[in-house]
């Protein structure tokens, strides 16, 4: 039996970045870095929000009062697909703070796999913050949990 912690296969340090910046300079930063979330955090270090790649890839979302379904991108209406460029150009400057999921889950750095699997599942994330006393220390990923199955290999 796995008995596995967050913190044998989380990614650390994690990287960060506050709320006060926008949108464009948190994709570079995920890119310089080759991760697909970040960890937001305010000027105390303390955890806030994630921030992840998905954020940046047109989701469908349906919208009542309109009664039909829009795509979205950085909370943004996108209203016709070819324009995805315009919509692109015109949300660089959000900042994100405005982007970030705030009620991201998070778990802590002894909370077994079985868990982390488990709520991965269950709020469809791909990321989770690994937090301790407020702070960031780490992220698992899907990724990471490929891990598991190439050990031994």
């Amino acid at each position: 039996m796995l008995t596995k912690l967050a913190n044998e296969i989380m990614t650390a340090p994690v990287v960060t970045i506050t709320s006060d910046k926008t949108v464009a300079a948190a994709a570079r930063v995920m890119l310089d870095n080759n991760v697909g979330s970040l960890a937001v955090v305010d000027g105390d270090g303390q955890y806030v929000g994630l921030l992840s790649e998905s954020k940046y890839i047109p989701e469908e979302t349906v919208l009542p009062y309109l009664r039909q379904t829009v795509l979205r991108v950085l909370g943004s209406e996108l209203g016709d697909p070819e324009n995805i460029e315009e919509v692109i150009k015109s949300t660089r400057d959000k900042l994100v703070g405005d982007a970030m999921r705030d009620n991201a889950p998070t778990v802590s750095p002894d909370t077994h796999l079985a868990e982390v699997a488990k709520l991965m599942v269950e709020t469809e994330s791909h990321h989770l913050p690994v937090v301790e006393d407020g702070k960031p220390v780490g992220m698992v990923s899907r990724h990471d949990m490929l891990t598991l199955f190439a050990e031994g290999e």
